[in-house]
């Protein structure tokens, strides 16, 4: 007996035909074509398209494409897939390890994600927020944006008091082969296709980090946690293996904590995070996803509901930002919480870092200072000076580098020159330095030798001035 016909539009009593998951999946027999393979090369070549390999490919697309479909038909695929292994620490200190695909078994991985995309993305209810097309934690769409869905959440669902806050520990490395299989079935019933899924996204059993399809295969795995979430909370939302879930009451809250619980380990063999598994009222600041959101206790309608603060730990990092392009990255956070004061500072040091990078201040004037009195009576050079003026242009400061004999304890000279500089408004020698300046030129006259000062109403130069012994 045939349990359902497509072409069978009513029933009887005129009621449409109800589907159970079990058919809708035996009708999604997938398979894969030489078509799909080239949009699994073209996928897996951007922002790689630069790199010796993918070069060495494209030389000849057509016939290498090919290859792959011909292994994927006889099984040799499963030979061809390598992975390079690479450990990555953390700034938490975190140690991570990670598996990074060559480009024949990249090509693979984006092959399911062209076939089990489409499948996917239309049962899916966006409780997810991570890893997927215009989704991540400050998307511009509304629906599709972290912290926009937590500001409505902070800012207008105040009837919401209580939050569960829940993540998943190793959500990469506990997701099992097995597990993932039946979950699988549930979309597909291709058993060739399946088999070709778990072996190029999975390394030894369990999931990968590293690899463009693990967050796609974790959010597959959750797919139907998802649907749970969104049953038993009013708002809920998920961002990799973090969940925030708010209710009404703080029973609701530890009800469903346990729920979650039960539900990861019986059904997807993971275990959530021992001591980071909270239960807080709304009204208390929340740390999340590298923000921090508080209420105001205000009433829906009134203005400065709430803010959001970046994490300190995220503030302090943004802080030693030494390029734009590190910096672009902390301003895309930064710009989408209320710390306007945070990111003015940085960005003036990094404006001062940018100047001080190619502007030096001119230091080869500078030296100990000496008092003009206590040079009467030392015969010294002028090694270099700076003449500034008034607003009318005037001259009428002098800054002097001078060099003045050394001798030691017994007033030996030794024979090298202490480096002094003097300053200030001393119109005898400012105007006979222009002057000579104005008629040689500076580097004419520099050195000038032999120099001695002399206190006649002002301090000037010994013998540069005209002074009077007779009148006639």
């Amino acid at each position: 007996m045939r349990l359902y016909d497509k072409n069978m539009i009513e029933m009887r009593d005129g009621r449409k035909p109800v589907i159970s998951p079990q058919l809708k999946s035996v009708s999604n027999y997938i398979d894969i074509s030489l078509d799909d393979v080239r949009e699994a090369c073209e996928a897996a070549f951007k922002n790689h398209s630069r790199k010796k390999d993918v070069i060495k490919f494209n030389s000849d697309f057509d016939g290498n494409s090919l290859k792959l479909y011909e292994w994927y038909l006889d099984g040799a695929y499963v030979s061809k897939i390598k992975y390079r292994k690479l450990v990555k620490e953390n700034k938490n200190g975190k140690v991570r390890e990670i598996n990074s695909p060559d480009l024949t078994t990249r090509i693979y991985q984006h092959l399911v994600l062209v076939k089990l995309g489409p499948l996917y993305y239309e049962k899916d209810n966006m409780n997810g927020l991570n890893c997927k097309p215009g989704f991540c934690i400050t998307a511009s769409s509304k629906s599709r944006s972290l912290i926009k869905k937590m500001k409505h959440v902070y800012y207008d669902r105040l009837d919401l008091k209580y939050c569960l806050v829940i993540d998943q520990r190793k959500c990469y490395n506990h997701v099992k082969d097995k597990v993932f299989r039946k979950v699988l079935k549930n979309f597909i019933s291709n058993k060739k296709f399946i088999d070709f899924v778990i072996d190029v996204s999975f390394v030894s059993g369990e999931l990968p980090i590293g690899t463009p399809t693990s967050p796609f295969i974790h959010h597959l795995l959750m797919k139907d946690f998802d649907d749970l979430a969104k049953r038993i909370a009013p708002f809920s939302l998920r961002y990799a293996d973090d969940n925030f879930l708010a209710f009404y009451t703080k029973e609701d809250a530890n009800t469903a904590k346990w729920r979650i619980k039960n539900y990861w380990w019986y059904e997807l063999k993971i275990r959530s995070k021992r001591h980071t598994c909270i239960i807080t009222d709304m009204d208390r600041p929340l740390d999340f996803c590298g923000y921090v959101f508080h209420r105001n206790n205000k009433g829906v309608s009134e203005h400065n509901k709430g803010y959001v603060t970046i994490r300190k730990r995220v503030a302090k990092d943004a802080k030693k930002c030494i390029t734009n392009e590190s910096w672009s990255s902390y301003f895309g956070l930064l710009k989408h919480c209320d710390s306007y004061s945070l990111m003015s500072k940085i960005e003036n040091i990094m404006k001062l870092r940018d100047l001080t990078s190619t502007i030096r201040i001119d230091k080869k004037m500078d030296a100990d200072s000496i008092d003009v009195k206590n040079l009467e009576g030392i015969v010294f050079d002028i090694v270099n000076y700076e003449i500034r003026s008034n607003n009318k242009n005037e001259p009428n400061w002098i800054k002097c580098l001078i060099g003045i004999p050394e001798t030691n304890k017994e007033g030996i000279p030794t024979g090298r020159k202490l480096a002094r500089e003097f300053h200030g408004n001393y119109q005898g020698i400012v105007n006979f330095i222009s002057k000579c300046e104005l008629t040689y030129g500076k580097d004419a006259i520099l050195p000038i030798t032999d120099v001695e000062i002399e206190n006649r109403c002002g301090y000037v130069f010994k013998g540069s001035t005209n002074r009077l012994e007779y009148i006639d």
